[in-house]
């Protein structure tokens, strides 16, 4: 993390010993078929690159050479890839993102290209050579359906199989070829850019703009106005109405943590959550989760700055330390046994939290 995280690549030989695939390859087409699933074919013949988006009825068969299925965020669909991201839990929950399969035919890859984010590519079946090297030139093939590199000049090359990973930092040029047929995980780190931060943020004040009173019923005025020589011309003390107001809001550190705790942990587009808990009553839900133990659905992302909380694009603001103490717990560890479960149920707060948490389908029981 100091020598190479961010600046150079990493290569680990077996950094998993013995390594034992997550799932087989009928998992992998069965998820390739999941409408719920974002997943991408691309196939590479002297015609060029194709790129189709899933759901897929059925993949191509193995003996074709030079095609790859990339399916995203397996880690909220397969219990194993959930339990190996958690090990990836060294660097912040916030810069976490997710686990992408590709299984590959023999030669099967997406081509040259660059990511502009952290990513450890770890081999599950099979070999795949990685040619990698720093990019003086980021320049892209025109007309192709992929970002593919126009010179990429690779400087290293390795031959990964089943438990080696590879380590490569923002920006940093890879060209993966299977060898036989392969798979490779991506455990990927978000790295937001300065546009969607910002507008993020502008777009959460916006909406607590709307529900202060104050502010939509604080009108303009413009008292002692003298004669106005260029009527066309905007006033300044209109234009300065202006400015203040966004130096107001840009000094209230507050507001604009909350706006990055939500934008951090809004769901994707293509995720949802399921009620598992309509048929229950409120007592009940509390006994199920009091015996059972909590955790969170391997969807959820549920982040904390200090007493603050954000999970799932919403913020939640306890207001006694105990519970600022329980929420935290549960969202260092993901989970809470039994016995931890049913003592912070009996903190009334706690459980008026933990009920919302179990009706939107963001907690479940840990047994």
């Amino acid at each position: 993390m100091t020598e190479h995280w961010h600046i150079k690549p990493f290569l680990f030989r077996q950094v998993f010993p013995n390594f034992e695939p997550l799932c087989d390859f009928d998992t992998i087409a069965e998820m390739a078929s999941d409408e719920d699933i974002e997943s991408r074919l691309i196939q590479h013949s002297k015609a060029g690159w194709t790129l189709e988006h899933g759901p897929f009825d059925a993949l191509p068969s193995m003996k074709k050479k030079a095609w790859t299925v990339l399916i995203q965020g397996i880690d909220h669909h397969l219990p194993e890839a959930y339990d190996l991201l958690q090990l990836f839990r060294f660097i912040p929950d916030a810069r976490l993102d997710d686990v992408m399969l590709s299984l590959a035919s023999d030669g099967g890859g997406v081509g040259p290209h660059y990511d502009s984010y952290d990513v450890f590519l770890l081999q599950m079946h099979g070999k795949r050579r990685w040619k990698i090297g720093p990019l003086p030139n980021k320049e892209l093939e025109e007309g192709m359906p992929l970002k593919i590199l126009k010179n990429f000049e690779p400087t290293e090359e390795f031959v990964l199989e089943p438990g080696d990973m590879l380590y490569l930092p923002p920006n940093y040029g890879h060209d993966g070829i299977a060898e036989g047929t392969c798979s490779t995980l991506s455990i990927g780190f978000r790295a937001p850019t300065q546009a969607e931060v910002l507008s993020g943020i502008l777009r959460d004040m916006a909406d607590q703009i709307d529900q202060d009173p104050g502010m939509t019923q604080t009108l303009f005025s413009d008292p002692a106005r003298g004669l106005q020589k260029n009527p066309a011309e905007i006033p300044d003390d209109l234009l300065n109405f202006g400015f203040n107001l966004i130096r107001q809001f840009s000094a209230k550190s507050p507001q604009i943590q909350r706006s990055m705790g939500i934008l951090l942990t809004e769901p994707k587009p293509h995720v949802y959550f399921v009620n598992n808990t309509e048929d229950q009553e409120i007592h009940e839900i509390i006994s199920v989760l009091g015996e059972r133990g909590i955790a969170l659905s391997m969807k959820t992302k549920m982040l904390f700055k200090d007493t603050d909380f954000y999970i799932n694009g919403d913020a939640v603001n306890p207001t006694s330390a105990l519970t600022v103490k329980q929420l935290q717990m549960l969202a260092n560890q993901r989970e809470m046994e039994p016995i931890d479960a049913a003592e912070a149920l009996k903190n009334p707060e706690f459980q008026y939290f933990l009920i919302g948490f179990a009706k939107a389908g963001w907690v479940e029981t840990l047994m």
